[in-house]
């Protein structure tokens, strides 16, 4: 059987190297582990691309990276949002609308799952600890990778939760979170200072996590679930 081929994007990271592109390893080994064949969309200044690389894809991986601009979703930003990449918003976005009308399966992670949100009409807490009281720390020591350290409480009816289990253990990379769900989406896990954390679509087709499962399923393969429905949905079509 023809292995799907699964879309995600690569882009310069302006503070580390100007003459590379990029994407972490993590993400493409996730893809190929499932047994799916990445393909690496190079973000450019032009998304009308997009539609050439959605005729060579399957299905769509939308990564973490950088907070998403807040004009996006009608606010300006706090002090805490300093670093964004609008390319990289606009190759997102598209790729996400265009994928959706060709029905095609979207797994988004961290940025992804908020991006996701944002595309269907959510919004965001730009920065949770300033503006949630009594949240838990979201955002661990990028040396612990591979360390869950927070509750994620599942809904057990859902798609996700029938992959995870009712409560897991997850890492946790994020100073944003969803404030307002994106219409046709439902929130389907979440931390126990009531952060949404895994959300599904009504139809089935897009799901996303705010933590990082490309960084666990090694050492807890619960995790790899995530990127074999994404090999599956992509099958199908």
């Amino acid at each position: 059987m023809k292995k799907p081929r699964i879309g995600l994007i690569c882009f310069v990271f302006q503070s580390i190297s100007v003459r590379n592109y990029m994407i972490q390893k993590g993400y493409v080994k996730g893809i190929i582990d499932a047994g799916g064949i990445p393909v690496l969309i190079p973000v450019t200044e032009d998304p009308s691309r997009c539609a050439e690389y959605m005729d060579m894809i399957d299905g769509l991986l939308v990564p973490g990276g950088e907070d998403i601009a807040p004009e996006y979703y009608g606010e300006d930003p706090v002090p805490q949002v300093n670093y964004i990449n609008r390319d990289k918003d606009r190759y997102d976005f598209e790729l996400i609308r265009l994928a959706r009308e060709q029905k095609k399966p979207i797994f988004g992670i961290c940025r992804g799952f908020q991006v996701l949100n944002v595309a269907f009409g959510g919004s965001l807490y730009q920065d949770i600890p300033s503006q949630v009281p009594g949240s838990i720390c979201h955002s661990q020591s990028q040396d612990l990778r591979n360390v869950p350290t927070h509750k994620v409480t599942m809904d057990e009816n859902s798609v996700l939760g029938k992959i995870l289990g009712k409560e897991i253990y997850t890492n946790s990379f994020h100073h944003q979170g969803i404030k307002k769900v994106g219409e046709g989406l439902r929130i389907v896990g979440s931390t126990n200072d009531g952060i949404p954390e895994a959300l599904e679509s009504e139809d089935g087709l897009v799901y996303a996590v705010q933590w990082h499962p490309e960084d666990l399923y090694a050492d807890y393969p619960v995790f790899k679930g995530l990127f074999t429905r994404l090999i599956e949905l992509a099958s199908k079509e």
